[in-house]
């Protein structure tokens, strides 16, 4: 992934991203309301920081404890670069594409230090998050080992970028 510059912002883009920030589901009017500006300059604001990429999506986020995948784990992960006994060379983008797949995966990144990998994985329960780790994670050919720590408890979990400046 490339390191891109960050894009100037001014103050009404600013308090448009943290409104739809809370709320994705606010109407034009009523962010136009919130930051003094009509409704059509709103619109095409916020349609100008989609095109720029800014504003990457617009998502519902779920409560995960309400749907039924209440165990956090976040998973370090060692590649194995080379396949045992063969002269294949494992990709760590690979694995990296690979592991996203899996419906249990909800964050993978790419890690500087002793660990190559982090997952962020929610399951049901400690039994599914075993399933997982044993039955999918360590059997895959790039996977030479794991370090599982489970969430205890969570005070913040969330997709906000909070504090957004012109930089």
């Amino acid at each position: 992934m490339s390191e891109e510059i960050a894009e100037k912002l001014d103050k009404t883009d600013i308090r448009l991203l943290e409104l739809l920030q809370q709320d994705g589901r606010m109407s034009v009017s009523a962010l136009s309301k919130e930051v003094g500006k009509g409704i059509s300059t709103v619109h095409a604001r916020i349609g100008n920081l989609r095109k720029r990429g800014i504003i990457d999506q617009f998502t519902t986020v779920l409560n995960p404890v309400k749907i039924g995948r209440p165990t956090l784990a976040l998973i370090l992960i060692t590649i194995r670069y080379r396949v045992p006994g063969s002269r294949k060379v494992i990709s760590q983008r690979e694995f990296c594409e690979e592991i996203t797949q899996h419906p249990l995966v909800q964050e993978v990144h790419v890690l500087s230090g002793e660990f190559d990998v982090l997952l962020k994985v929610r399951t049901k329960d400690v039994q599914e998050m075993n399933n997982f780790i044993v039955d999918s994670l360590r059997e895959m050919p790039a996977v030479e080992r794991t370090l599982t720590m489970f969430a205890m408890d969570t005070y913040l979990d969330t997709l906000m970028l909070r504090n957004i400046q012109n930089r």
